[in-house]
């Protein structure tokens, strides 16, 4: 863990390691886990006073710790990995339907559909989602967007889109990485993201890709389009905050 930072306990020992990063403008310790041989709880404990006003996100039974010591919980979450399969032709979309390239097509073309697929009552609503979107499409977020994603188009409107980034590390938690896929919701539109996810899967396998990574709210029903795909979850993950208005006070080797 030569690159993570660690939390040390009121004795000055490493009770705990993380990544640092911001988001939204709140420092953020990403992949938090409690050091080897220390108790999960007295690491969560120190983690929470360390932390506080940080943001962070940890896996398994050490985010439920957290939240435990009194980290307050954005969302909890899980990855999902594919290893693709050998390339064969992708379906053909239904009548009326066509699909291009994200490439081609502005991210403005997409916030009617994107909007419509996450409403403030969906598990996935983010009020930021459009400046996300963004960011996608430009790289800024977390990875260049690769030529495998696709977007659906019903005459002159975008209705449907999966993204896929080149996001930082290895699998499964890096690599190829499905960063959006939505449609605009209603019957006539039934099926239309199970399809698109296989257009871009038969896609990335005849670019060379070999996995493809995701990450799928605990509450969202996608998850069962996603395992019948083939995608098996990898980790379980809760995203939160730690509560606490005073600067923060991790405290780094670096």
């Amino acid at each position: 863990m030569s690159s993570s930072e660690p939390v040390l306990d009121d004795r000055g020992v490493p009770c705990a390691f993380f990544e640092r990063d911001e988001h939204g403008g709140r420092p953020w310790a990403d992949e938090i886990v409690c050091a080897p041989g220390y108790s999960s709880d007295d690491a969560a404990d120190a983690v929470v006073r360390a932390l506080a006003g940080w943001g962070g996100t940890a896996e398994g039974a050490f985010g439920y710790a957290l939240v435990n010591a009194g980290a307050q919980v954005i969302r909890v979450f899980h990855t999902y990995t594919l290893p693709l399969p050998p390339p064969e032709p992708e379906p053909e979309p239904p009548a009326g339907l066509r699909v291009v390239p994200a490439g081609e097509t502005k991210p403005a073309a997409l916030h009617e559909a994107l909007l419509a697929a996450y409403p403030p009552s969906h598990p996935d609503y983010d009020d930021d989602a459009l400046q996300a979107l963004n960011g996608l499409y430009d790289g800024t977020l977390i990875g260049p967007m690769l030529p495998c994603s696709i977007v659906a188009w019903d005459g002159d409107r975008a209705v449907a889109a999966v993204l896929i980034q080149d996001y930082e590390g290895e699998p499964p938690l890096g690599g190829p990485w499905i960063s959006e896929a939505f449609r605009q919701p209603g019957p006539a539109y039934a099926g239309l993201g199970t399809l698109l996810l296989r257009c871009a899967i038969a896609r990335a396998s005849s670019a060379g890709l070999t996995t493809l990574g995701l990450a799928v709210t605990e509450t969202n029903p996608a998850q069962a389009v996603y395992e019948r795909l083939g995608f098996t979850r990898t980790a379980s993950w809760t995203k939160m905050t730690f509560p606490g208005i005073d600067t923060p006070r991790a405290q780094s080797s670096r």
